[in-house]
């Protein structure tokens, strides 16, 4: 039954479908789909993951026309490029990721015949009023040359068949996400560069926090939060993006300069996420960030928003806490809560290293593929 899955993504920067596609590729092999990966062009200051998806196993391919934005001749070049990778291919399934691979790649699927999976990675539909509606319009009429798509939460299944109404309940299936664990868990026993190590008193927690510097992930407001905590913690914020600035303002401002440490970005964040005590994603909108898979993995407790998936990753009062977006009052309280108790952050970082690769390893993501895969392509 099985055969060759052209898989298309608009670009491969170090990010959840990265290393989603870095499971998928050697674990489909292993139920015998295999076939190239297409993929555009990562932004600039965006760091290029393809050496690691070709480290994977895949057969990268470029096509240089496929970028993130609007640009009509740029689109049409990339379409006819997908036409004819998918003729000289001849694949018996393509699978899209990422909102334009998905458009295009599921159009030029239509047009050659051929079956398409689409994996939706995020919440593109609800990217903002005039934006987010022209995206549901859009996917109400790809919904057509999909013949299954897929959510990775049950919050997002809700979202594209009752809330938004792009896709029939019978063309969504939910695969929860997943990645490969024993390889970010050795990634972990790296050590950090001392340069980079904040100086913090013995005894105090240590949180993480790890993302782009942009509104959606609500970097100043972690700040706030942190000028209106009362227990002592220190908080190291890793990565790159235009609120970097601002955000380092805002610390020296409040006098928060020992208690928060932005450093940059860094090529590997899990030593990084082993030497803390627990994770904390304060995002206004989110789709199933691999980061909280990653801290349940090496047994960390993780304090979240109640946003997009992650309250179908994370257990209340069970393996983290929730928040509501936007409160930094709320956020405060929860930081002092998981600081002050060090009995409350073992015991919601072991509850979520239980079970942690039978719920997202990289093995059950490649079967629950395979199994859509076959269902899709039926008997030839």
């Amino acid at each position: 039954m099985p055969g060759k899955v052209l898989r298309i993504i608009t670009r491969l920067n170090r990010g959840g479908p990265l290393r989603q596609l870095c499971a998928l590729v050697p674990g489909l092999q292993q139920h015998g789909w295999s076939g190239p990966v297409l993929t555009g062009r990562v932004e600039r200051g965006e760091a290029d993951g393809t050496e690691a998806l070709e480290a994977a196993g895949a057969d990268v391919i470029r096509v240089r026309t496929l970028a993130r934005g609007i640009d009509p001749s740029g689109e049409l070049r990339a379409f006819k490029a997908l036409l004819a990778a998918m003729r000289h291919h001849q694949p018996d399934l393509v699978h899209t990721h990422t909102a334009k691979a998905g458009a295009l790649g599921r159009l030029a699927a239509r047009v050659c015949g051929v079956p398409a999976v689409h994996t939706f990675h995020g919440h593109h539909l609800e990217s903002g009023p005039g934006k987010a509606e022209l995206a549901r319009l859009a996917e109400r009429g790809l919904a057509r040359a999909t013949a299954a798509a897929v959510a990775l939460t049950s919050r997002q299944l809700r979202d594209l068949v009752s809330v938004h109404r792009v896709f029939p309940e019978r063309k969504v299936h939910v695969i929860a996400p997943g990645m490969d664990l024993q390889a970010f868990r050795e990634q972990a026993l790296q050590e950090v560069p001392a340069a980079l190590v904040p100086d913090t008193p013995q005894g105090v927690p240590r949180f993480l926090w790890t993302g782009r510097f942009v509104p959606v992930k609500a970097p100043r407001l972690l700040v706030e939060a942190v000028a209106h905590a009362k227990e002592p913690f220190h908080i190291t914020m890793l990565g790159r993006g235009p609120l970097l600035r601002s955000v380092r303002a805002t610390i020296r401002a409040h006098g928060l300069e020992e208690r928060i440490a932005c450093p940059g970005s860094v090529v590997n964040v899990a030593p990084w996420l082993r030497r803390a005590d627990a994770l904390v994603l304060c995002s206004r909108s989110e789709g199933a960030p691999l980061s909280v898979i990653e801290a349940q993995s090496l047994g960390k407790p993780v304090v979240v928003t109640t946003v997009g998936g992650l309250p179908d990753l994370i257990e209340h009062e069970g393996t983290g806490l929730w928040v509501p977006p936007g409160d930094p009052l709320a956020l405060a309280r929860a930081l002092d809560r998981m600081a002050s108790d060090d009995a409350l952050r073992q015991r919601l970082g072991a509850a979520g290293a239980e079970g942690v690769e039978a719920r997202f390893g990289g093995a059950r993501l490649a079967a629950d593929h395979a199994a859509l895969y076959e269902q899709v392509v039926g008997p030839r």
